[in-house]
């Protein structure tokens, strides 16, 4: 039922439903930053990380064994290192929000960084799917 190019198309499209949710996220932390835009993060937090362990861990685990070019290895390794941090500062903010952990590192402070390594996160991962799947050489 699933090939593995059924499995990326779906993949591209929960990706795509993170984004979708970034940005009405975003819209809305200027004027409902405390209900809808919690809202909207939480479910792109979760959407985001079943796609990681659904389908992005099994396909970097089967690339591991494979020789790519430098440019392209780095870039994996890159958007795999970012998405990790993304998810763990996310993680960290709605805890830290909801006053189950201690904050040392106010959590205000660490969205907009944040947002900027998933939006990174994300470029990258269209870089390395064009790449894998489309055959288009960018680096």
């Amino acid at each position: 039922m699933f090939t593995g190019l059924n499995m990326v198309y779906l993949d591209l499209l929960l990706e795509f439903i993170v984004l979708i949710l970034l940005i009405f996220a975003v819209k809305k932390a200027y004027r409902d930053p405390y209900n809808k835009h919690c809202k909207f993060i939480t479910i792109a937090i979760a959407v985001q990380i079943l796609s990681v362990l659904i389908f992005m861990a099994p396909s970097m685990y089967s690339l591991l064994g494979i020789i790519m070019s430098g440019s392209f290895t780095f870039l994996m390794y890159l958007h795999h290192t970012l998405g990790l941090i993304v998810i763990l500062f996310s993680v960290y903010i709605k805890l830290a929000f909801s006053g189950k952990i201690p904050s040392p590192v106010p959590p205000l402070k660490m969205m907009k960084p944040t947002l900027v390594l998933w939006v990174l996160t994300l470029l990258g991962g269209s870089i390395l799917y064009l790449i894998l799947w489309e055959g288009i050489i960018i680096l």
